[in-house]
């Protein structure tokens, strides 16, 4: 199936929009003075605070949704952009300034789903992509409600709901492109990795 969203080009740019970046000076084990390059979505203040004060921010919420069951996840069909296709993910988005992870989670799972999250419990802000950025995400958990609908999705935005249980895990997981902390998830989940299965 063809996205509703069309990429019309790419091109490297100086400076970013919606993005900061950051030099890191520091010396390695042998004294030499090395940089490491990395993109904030936040500004420099938070990043010093970060590296010199050890604090722990959260900038989002990864939305694990099963039914009462538990038989069935929750996972999205989403065109990303960065990507060019299609990607299977659990639904996530970004925290509104003042919001609990509760308040996210609830928010951005009608809007990406159409459908009610009933919150159970989160997981501590965790890095996304250390190596590059310095975003953290919570994993919320809990259950699903409702039938989906995009009434609430944003127009730039292009997904579709699935309900996927152990067999369709195992075979998204085996012929698609999943994101790898959605794999992580379906994997300990529904038990799928025969290396962590004894």
């Amino acid at each position: 199936m063809k996205s509703k969203l069309t990429i019309k080009k790419v091109e490297q740019i100086e400076t970013l929009k919606y993005l900061n970046a950051f030099e890191i000076t520091y010396l390695n084990k042998v004294g030499e003075e090395k940089n490491w390059e990395l993109v904030s979505r936040q500004g420099i203040d938070r990043l010093q605070k970060e590296l010199y004060e050890n604090e722990i921010f959260s900038d989002g919420a990864m939305i694990f949704a099963t039914n009462r069951e538990k038989t069935h996840v929750a996972l999205l069909r989403e065109f990303r952009v960065s990507a060019g296709k299609y990607i299977y993910m659990v639904p996530a988005g970004l925290t509104d300034p003042g919001e609990t992870i509760e308040e996210t989670s609830k928010r951005e799972f009608l809007e990406e789903t159409g459908m009610i999250f009933e919150f159970v419990k989160s997981a501590p802000p965790r890095y996304a992509s250390v190596g590059i950025v310095n975003e953290r995400v919570e994993v919320a958990y809990g259950f699903y409600h409702g039938e989906p609908s995009d009434a609430h999705m944003s127009v730039d935005e292009d997904a579709q709901v699935l309900f996927v249980d152990k067999a369709m895990a195992a075979h998204l997981l085996s012929t698609e492109d999943v994101s790898i902390r959605t794999a992580l998830l379906l994997e300990q989940f529904f038990g799928l990795n025969d290396f962590f299965n004894k």
